[in-house]
């Protein structure tokens, strides 16, 4: 792989050896992104894990990141990671994303980083979508959760 930040659909990912991913880009290690024992230090999975879900949120037509009181608040109530592997300076990756649980309000986002043809991590948040009061809970949008049932094929509980 040469393109970085390059978005890949589910078809480009198959391709690439990353099947039963809907959604993903790739990208490599940067220099910055080591620690002390020239690994990828464990906090850049968490970013990496960041940089796919806004876009994904962004893409899916979950939230604009407005500002405004049209557009949802998305809160990350809960996140995990599990390391598998390390990483190392200029190796190319693949992030994956894909909502694997739909509520009305909230969904839980699986993540993985491959490399290599290995696993290297991966990762669960949970996102919560709430009015501009961030208190109370607003229903995901109708056109966001008809993209995330199409290409994700989560499960359902509540809608």
């Amino acid at each position: 792989m040469t393109d970085y930040l390059t978005a890949l659909d589910e078809d480009a990912l198959t391709a690439a050896g990353v099947p039963g991913w809907p959604y993903g880009y790739g990208d490599k290690v940067r220099f910055y992104e080591l620690d002390k024992l020239d690994h990828v230090n464990n906090v850049t999975f968490l970013k990496w894990f960041e940089t796919i879900r806004v876009t994904y949120v962004q893409d899916y037509g979950l939230t604009e990141y407005s500002g405004t009181d049209a557009d949802p608040q998305l809160v990350v109530r809960a996140l995990s990671a599990d390391f598998l592997l390390p990483m190392f300076q200029n190796e190319s990756y693949i992030v994956t994303a894909k909502t694997t649980l739909l509520k009305t309000s909230s969904l839980i986002m699986h993540y993985a980083i491959h490399a290599g043809g290995t696993l290297r991590a991966t990762g669960d948040c949970v996102v919560v979508s709430l009015e501009a009061d961030g208190k109370t809970r607003r229903p995901h949008k109708s056109e966001a959760v008809a993209r995330i049932l199409e290409r994700d094929r989560p499960e359902r509980v509540g809608l």
